[in-house]
């Protein structure tokens, strides 16, 4: 009975230690600021202050974003958006149904936001060198009749 008891604890084990293994490698994971002086953003909705916090979950990856409006001053809306790599992944949000998550390489991932089965933004996320800064750049918007890529940079610092 003991050794059945260790024998599937090991199993048990063996299948979720690559997975642990995996999340504390990812360098996306941590807590992301947005370094408003570093970004270009065209249209810039009044946000004062805006954070991810990037953790694994058990079905991939959950954001926590937080973001603070100049025009509503102390008041936080928080938001969580899950994903798994390389899975269309279903999304609560206004705007989207659907986050399908890509990694080129290891500080490279595509984003692609779905609404009703169609495609309504593309962003490329990149990594530094160093992992200490990320840029989300869109790649394409629907927002945008033309379909053409947007020259906003939305720059964060990891803390």
């Amino acid at each position: 009975m003991n050794m059945i008891v260790r024998t599937l604890a090991g199993l048990i084990l063996a299948l979720f230690l690559p997975v642990t293994a995996n999340a504390a490698d990812d360098p996306f994971l941590g807590t992301w600021r947005l370094n408003k002086a570093r970004s270009i953003i065209a249209t810039d909705p009044g946000v004062k202050s805006k954070e991810f916090v990037f953790a694994p979950s058990a079905d991939g990856v959950l954001i926590t974003e937080t973001l603070e409006l100049l025009a509503e001053p102390g008041k936080k809306h928080v938001s969580q958006i899950p994903y798994t790599y390389g899975k269309s992944t279903p999304q609560a949000g206004p705007g989207l149904d659907a986050l399908l998550v890509v990694k080129a390489d290891s500080h490279t991932a595509f984003w692609t936001a779905q609404a009703k089965g169609q495609v309504v933004s593309q962003l490329q996320v990149n990594l530094s060198s160093d992992g200490k800064q990320m840029t989300f750049r869109y790649l394409w918007s629907a927002a945008d009749p033309a379909g053409k890529a947007s020259n906003d940079r939305y720059v964060y610092d990891k803390q």
